[in-house]
Order: structure tokens, then C-alpha cells, then sequence
């Protein structure tokens, strides 16, 4: 194995054998977790939860997540990432059994909830980091959005199959093969290789001159750029919240039967935004790229308020479609602004912004809809993503952020 961005040649030939084995390790992993978007229905459907329960246990997910970041931000640099990923499956496995246990909503169904949110935090962030290892600087974005892609890639795959197994062999059926999917990841997991070119390492495209060595320097100490992108990661992760949280028992209300339409919308246009605009952001600039996506992230959300069961499809590709975009792109310009031998730090920021904009956002959401309606919740979640927008646009220097400027390099 060789650094990867150390040249043209090289940076052509960052894909392989270990590259494509990172990304079928992920989609195994994605499957098995991917099992878990259906918990709002089971908790509808089978548990009888009111949408303040469900926002109430959603947001198990997004506190769990964050109480998972500093071990993992503290860690994952210096211990090596498939250690993280092992953890991650291994929490699949020990959910899943978990979940064959629950019968009414209780606190075992509060911890397993929280387990869910874990166990992707360890197991994406280890993969997401792996991958940026190998990953030239000017394919970072792509990259990012390649494990993603195989990850958001299972959410249709996953629905698809266990929805009609839980309406015919009951919901068992589908924890257990949450074990088995775990299980295989575990296994797949004992090949992962580190990358030869792992961080602690600088790389600054162009020249070393006194201009680019500022540059470096001003990458190795994050100003207050940042927190304005974690700030609009976390209106993201509230957003995101609403509609992967509260579309279930929202169409159900309504007179839906299946929900997995909307995951087959999503999956389709989020893994072909990644794949052929996977590296939109790295071509003409992260920051701007994420602010339009960001107004497709509120346009799509802000038209679920009307709610149309047979248009479920629909608002799964007009949400994907934004979700595929700005979630990489976004994500690559939180490891921009910070040095290279801080990647897995970058991955578990960006991800921690979003887990807490989740969970603030579940409870938010279960109370307004509780009180006013769905229509409230995804009228708000819309506005909110908006606003980020303009954070961003506003967020100090933050010029454009296109990898081919030397001032910009990872």
C-alpha cells in the first residue's frame, strides 16, 4: 500500500482490493442496521406509541450518539479503526437479540434505542475514516459520499425485505436477521487493513511556500468556522430527525398501510446523487454546494406537511436527493478546516452535531406533534433547514472551499 495523494498516477489508483473490501464490509453493516428505520412502525403498529412516546425514544438515539463521541473522538485516531467498526457490529449483534425481548415500550426499549444510534456511530465513523485514509485529498468528498452511498444504499434494500417479513412471519424474524447481518460484519471485519498512508500526516497541495504554509497552519487550528458548520449539522440532524422519525406514524394516521415507499425513493436518489454528484463539492466548492443543498434539504421537508400516502415515493427521492448531496459534502468541509492527523475527530464532530440535532429534534417534534399535528412538525423542520442555509452562507471564512486551492487543501 502507498499514500494515495503523493501524485497524479496514484491519486487515478486509490481504488482498490482494500478500498473496494472497506466498502463491502460497510454495505453488510448498512443492511443490519438499515433493519432498525422501520422501528417507528413497529413502535406504531405494535406497541401502540403515541407520537410523543416515539419522539421520546427517538431521541434515546441522537443522546446515545453523543455519549458515544468522546470515547470514540478520544480513541479512534489513536487505537485504529477497526477496532471501532468491530464494536459497532458486535452492538448490532446485541441489539438485535435485544429487540426479540420487547413487548411493551419499557426501559429495555429506551437502552436498545440508544444501542441503535451507538453502534452506527462506531462502526460509519470507523469505515467513513478508513476509507478518507486511503482517499487522495481531492477525492476526500467523494469518497465520504462512497461510504455513505453503500450505507444509504441498504436503507431500501433492508425496508423492502423486512416489512412484508414482519406483516408475515412477525417481527422476530427481522431482529433476527439484524443478528445474523451483524455477525457477518464482525466477520468481514477481521480483513479490514489500516492504510499504509494513515494520518499523523499534513498534505497541502501546490507549492510549500510561505503562503501555503500559513495555510496549513490556519487548517491545523479551526477557527470559528467550524462551530458554524457543526451549528448547521446539528439543524441538519433536526431536520433529518422529522422526516425518518415521524413519516411512519404520520402516513399510518393517514391511512398508509406499507411505509417502505419512502425508503425506496430515498435510497434511490441519495445513492445516485453520491455517485454522480459525489463530487460536486470538491469541484466547485463545499461550502456552496452544501448551502443549495441545504435549501433541497428544506424544500423537501417543508412539503411533507400535506401529507399524501400514495406520493410516499416521491418525497423519499426529493428528500434523498438533498440528503445525498449535503450530507458527504457537508461532512468533508468539517475535515477541511481541521488538520489530517485529526480526521477521526473531524468524522466523530460532524457526526456528534448530528446526533444532537437529532435528538433535540425527536423531542421537539413528538411534542409539537402531539399538540398541533405532523403538518407543525415538518412546516418547522423546513424553516429550519432554510436557516441553516443562511448560517452557512454567513459563517466567517468560509470563501468557497474547492480542494484544487492550495489554501484549501486538506
Amino acid at each position: 500500500m502507498r499514500d494515495p495523494s503523493n501524485s497524479v498516477a496514484s491519486e487515478q489508483s486509490w481504488v482498490t482490493g482494500d478500498v473496494r473490501f472497506i466498502l463491502f464490509t460497510q454495505l453488510v453493516f448498512g443492511f443490519g442496521w438499515s433493519l432498525y428505520l422501520l422501528t417507528p412502525k413497529f413502535l406504531t403498529t405494535v406497541l401502540h406509541a403515541g407520537p410523543e412516546t416515539i419522539g421520546t425514544i427517538n431521541a434515546m438515539g441522537g443522546a446515545s450518539g453523543l455519549l458515544t463521541i468522546p470515547f470514540a473522538g478520544l480513541a479512534i485516531d489513536r487505537l485504529g479503526r477497526r477496532v471501532f467498526f468491530q464494536l459497532g457490529a458486535l452492538l448490532l449483534v446485541l441489539l438485535s437479540l435485544g429487540f426479540t425481548q420487547v413487548d411493551h415500550v419499557g426501559p429495555l426499549m429506551y437502552v436498545l434505542q440508544g444501542c441503535i444510534s451507538a453502534s452506527f456511530v462506531l462502526a460509519f465513523n470507523a469505515s467513513a475514516a478508513l476509507l478518507a485514509d486511503y482517499a487522495p485529498a481531492a477525492r476526500l468528498g467523494q469518497a465520504i459520499g462512497w461510504v455513505g452511498g453503500v450505507n444509504v444504499s441498504m436503507n431500501a434494500v433492508s425496508t423492502m425485505i423486512a416489512e412484508p417479513l414482519a406483516e408475515k412471519h412477525g417481527w422476530s424474524m427481522v431482529f433476527g436477521l439484524g443478528v445474523a447481518a451483524g455477525l457477518a460484519a464482525l466477520a468481514l471485519s477481521t480483513r479490514l487493513r489500516e492504510a499504509a498512508s494513515r494520518p499523523p500526516r499534513q498534505v497541502v497541495a501546490g507549492p510549500v511556500t510561505g503562503h501555503a504554509t500559513a495555510a496549513a497552519t490556519r487548517s491545523a487550528r479551526p477557527d470559528r468556522q467550524l462551530y458554524g458548520i457543526l451549528f448547521a449539522t446539528l439543524l441538519m440532524g433536526s431536520a433529518f430527525s422529522a422526516m425518518f422519525g415521524f413519516i411512519q406514524p404520520y402516513a399510518v394516521s393517514v391511512g398508509a398501510v406499507q411505509v417502505r415507499g419512502f425508503f425506496l425513493g430515498f435510497t434511490i436518489s441519495a445513492v445516485a446523487s453520491r455517485l454522480f454528484l459525489g463530487s460536486l463539492g470538491d469541484r466547485i466548492g463545499r461550502r456552496p454546494v452544501s448551502l443549495w443543498a441545504f435549501l433541497g434539504y428544506g424544500l423537501a421537508t417543508y412539503t411533507v406537511r400535506g401529507l399524501v400516502p400514495d406520493l410516499l415515493v416521491l418525497y423519499g427521492l426529493l428528500f434523498g436527493a438533498a440528503h445525498g448531496i449535503l450530507y458527504p459534502t457537508l461532512n468533508a468541509l468539517v475535515i477541511e478546516v481541521l488538520p489530517a492527523a485529526r480526521r477521526g475527530l473531524g468524522m466523530v464532530l460532524y457526526n456528534g452535531a448530528f446526533n444532537v440535532g437529532s435528538s433535540a429534534g425527536s423531542l421537539g417534534w413528538g411534542l409539537l406533534a402531539q399538540r398541533q399535528g405532523y403538518p407543525a412538525v415538518y412546516a418547522t423542520a423546513g424553516c429550519l433547514a432554510v436557516s441553516a442555509a443562511v448560517l452557512l452562507r454567513g459563517a466567517a471564512g468560509s470563501r468557497g472551499s474547492a480542494i484544487t486551492d492550495p489554501d484549501r487543501a486538506v
